[in-house]
């Protein structure tokens, strides 16, 4: 549906103002003439459609001047911080070599041809001259709009400006300086008393209707979106709705948006196209297709589709994935564990804990509930320890089973005829043992572990022999 778009419009001269150019009624605007100063004859004048449209045609009324001898039609689509030509006005050919580099009267060949036109720049009519610009019947995609990309990015606008270069008189531009009498160039200006402008909404093929936003805004236009499309121009997909990456409609598909598959725990979600690649997000149909992630997943659930339950809770055995209370909290003290394994809810203890909930210190760690594991502290005897210092087990001798130690006090554990903090010396009623790894100490005082680990391998041939 075509819809006629005058919204802000700017130019000079305050006794006929610009808005007269708009305002539907036989008023018009008029520049200053010549008379005033020769720069009169670069003139602009900008149209504010105040959102993106496609543009189709423009008609430019004059008044009491002729039309342009030589000018630049322009449009902006980033509200009017560039301008690009979109169709030049020249009044020879000549002109439009020189002016612009364009040859003139060339036939349409591409959708985004910008051409150079000569029939416009005549000096006739002298008032009430006419100037229509159709962008987009001629041209290859013209039967085929909807699904035709090259056509709809050349009629794309947000700002339409009249870059008037040069006034048509008389004389034609050759006029001299003698000749430039202020009673003759009072009559050389612009005057427009009308601009009407044909298009619609942009809506990148996924609605059939543009409407007003609203009664009290009627210059503001929005698509009618279809497609799970959202936006004023239907520019992206809706919330919930991102699983495929947003795409304008092609004739072969409508590219559709669709949603997310967040198994009822999120509203909303965006694409990622590294997950796509890696083939890392469910859709609803149950494949590996898309790029959707899920944002602000409720119910205690975690993951791309909100799939997994969040640390610190768990899904038992037989719960689906939709239930909205199918994470439950697990049962370890967390500040001891990773987590918590699902369907179980078994703690996944960190390194220095054990049991069922992560509730004591592991085997080579004590001082719980820190339990701590440092290198062996030089002191082979607890008490040259002061307090708050951490004391590793030191159970490396040959009397001690293991190498693991009470949590509390360190005390190693001992072989039977062994004792000590270390199980480094001899035990109550063990006098042969003590006297024969005394002997041993004695001989090799510079090597105590490898005495110890002598002595206790000779001691079960000692007994024997007895």
């Amino acid at each position: 549906e075509l819809k006629r778009l005058t919204k802000g419009i700017s130019g000079l001269c305050k006794a006929h103002p610009i808005t007269n150019a708009i305002d539907g009624t036989e008023l018009w605007w008029q520049s200053p003439p010549l008379s005033m100063g020769l720069k009169y004859n670069e003139v602009n004048v900008t149209l504010d459609l105040g959102q993106l449209f496609h543009v189709a045609y423009i008609l430019i009324k004059f008044a009491n001047s002729p039309r342009p001898d030589l000018w630049v039609l322009e449009r902006s689509v980033d509200f009017g911080k560039t301008y690009t030509p979109w169709q030049y006005f020249a009044y020879s050919k000549a002109d439009c070599l020189e002016r612009f580099g364009k040859e003139a009267n060339l036939p349409v060949r591409g959708d985004s041809d910008v051409l150079c036109t000569t029939e416009y720049s005549r000096i006739l009519p002298l008032e009430n001259g006419e100037i229509v610009v159709s962008l987009v019947n001629g041209r290859p995609g013209a039967n085929n709009f909807t699904y035709s990309p090259g056509l709809q990015e050349f009629t794309k606008v947000t700002n339409i400006r009249l870059r008037f270069l040069r006034t048509n008189t008389l004389l034609g531009h050759l006029i001299s300086k003698a000749q430039r009498d202020p009673t003759v160039t009072r009559r050389y200006y612009y005057s427009i008393k009308d601009i009407s402008i044909g298009g619609r909404c942009v809506c990148h093929g996924h609605a059939e209707e543009c409407n007003p936003k609203s009664d009290e805004s009627q210059h503001r236009f929005q698509c009618e979106c279809q497609h799970n499309t959202c936006g004023e121009t239907c520019d992206h997909c809706c919330p919930g709705y991102n699983q495929k990456q947003w795409q304008p409609a092609t004739a072969g598909s409508t590219n559709m948006c669709e949603p997310c598959n967040c198994h009822g725990h999120a509203t909303d979600c965006y694409y990622d196209a590294d997950v796509d690649q890696r083939r890392e997000s469910l859709n609803i149909r149950g494949h590996y297709e898309g790029g959707g992630v899920c944002i602000n997943c409720q119910h205690n659930t975690a993951g791309i589709n909100c799939e997994k339950c969040a640390k610190g809770f768990y899904r038992p055995y037989g719960v689906p994935v939709s239930a909205p209370d199918g994470c439950i909290p697990c049962s370890c003290n967390l500040e001891h564990a990773d987590g918590c394994e699902e369907g179980s809810g078994r703690c996944f203890c960190k390194q220095n804990f054990q049991g069922e909930h992560c509730e004591r210190c592991a085997d080579g760690f004590y001082g719980y509930p820190l339990c701590v594991y440092t290198p062996v502290y030089p002191s082979s005897v607890p008490g040259d320890a002061v307090a708050g210092d951490i004391i590793a087990c030191q159970c490396h001798g040959a009397g001690v089973l293991g190498s693991d130690c009470d949590g509390s006090s360190g005390q190693c554990r001992c072989r039977t005829g062994f004792g000590g903090f270390s199980c480094d010396t001899c035990g109550a009623g063990s006098c042969f043992y003590c006297s024969f790894f005394q002997t041993r100490f004695y001989f090799k005082k510079d090597k105590r572990r490898e005495a110890c680990t002598e002595a206790a391998s000779e001691i079960p041939f000692l007994i024997g022999s007895v």
